[in-house]
């Protein structure tokens, strides 16, 4: 007998045991044989086939650093997809047909924080009176509902509805007269979409979109290249693009510290196209990034910052 590995043990060889008759009131006879033979004994049970070092199973692996910090890249990478397609469906992509949302600044006010921006909402496709939900999602942060019991004017504006009979801690009259315009407050950076969603009770329908107040863009000859930050200093950003050829295959171009590569993309049959980038050059914490098209057509550029301390609000 051998063991190892907090006391698992092996057997040289392995053991069989062999069936025996059953005895007393409890035995009954064996069945008759065609060779006439009064009685058979059981057959003996499969033996236990022995258990050997070769057969034993894999010991758990403990992942080296090396591969920590690349399962640690693989899911950062995985999270980062997950918001850009997020960012890149927000709209009326993620839309129930027949209701869409529509932001309209009503007004601009200088803070030291920067400047604040005050929007009203309106919605087609809602029912007026019918009880709404309205959400949010900041930059670097999570999609939040901030309030209910929203609802639609006649005339298809956001408005605050009737105070609700039951205590309801997020309902808008906790804030809000009923009837009163809902508005949206934010303080952004350049290349900072808000973006707002509301969805009805049964969370059956809903409508998002975004505004971008101070976009980063470029524009050339009916060609149009945008950024929008994915996270904030622009550890990720998307590239939007317009006015392309249709259903084609383009090449970005990319420039900064000297280093250069290209952002493949392709255009939709609109001639819109949109890509995501995570910026940054080693040895440097923060710098600006170029990005352009050369073509026959149109030649579009744009430049932002990324990395430490590059976000600013505007």
């Amino acid at each position: 007998m051998v063991c190892v590995l907090a006391g698992l043990c092996l057997s040289a060889s392995g053991q069989s045991t062999t069936g025996q008759q059953p005895s007393g009131s409890q035995a009954a006879a064996a069945p008759a044989t065609s060779s006439g033979a009064s009685a058979q004994t059981a057959a003996p049970a499969p033996a236990t086939p022995p258990l050997r070092l070769e057969n034993l199973p894999p010991e758990p692996h403990t992942p080296t650093p090396e591969e920590q910090a690349e399962m640690q890249r693989q899911r950062q990478v995985a999270a980062i997809n997950r918001i850009a397609t997020m960012q890149a469906h927000w709209g009326v992509a993620m839309s129930t047909p027949g209701v869409s949302l529509s932001m309209k600044e009503v007004g601009r006010t200088k803070t030291p924080q920067g400047t604040e921006l005050t929007y009203r909402v309106s919605a087609i496709g809602f029912t007026a009176g019918e009880k709404l939900a309205f959400m949010r999602w900041p930059l670097d942060g999570n999609i939040e509902t901030t309030m209910d019991n929203l609802t639609v004017s006649p005339s298809g504006e956001a408005i605050c509805g009737p105070a609700p009979t039951a205590a309801d801690p997020t309902s808008c009259t906790k804030t809000m007269e009923a009837s009163q315009p809902l508005e949206v407050k934010a303080t952004v950076a350049p290349g900072e979409a808000i973006r707002i969603a509301l969805i009805d009770a049964d969370q059956k329908r809903g409508a998002a979109t975004s505004v971008v107040p101070f976009p980063i863009a470029g524009a050339d000859k009916g060609c149009k290249i945008e950024l929008l930050l994915g996270l904030k200093n622009a550890g990720l950003v998307l590239i939007e693009g317009e006015g392309f050829p249709p259903n084609a295959s383009l090449a970005l171009n990319t420039s900064s510290f000297g280093e250069k590569s290209a952002l493949n993309a392709k255009t939709d049959p609109g001639g819109h196209l949109i890509v995501a980038m995570m910026p940054g050059v080693k040895g440097h914490a923060s710098g600006a990034t170029t990005v352009s098209y050369q073509g026959t057509a149109c030649s579009p550029s744009l430049t932002f910052p990324w990395g430490a301390d590059s976000y600013k609000a505007q």
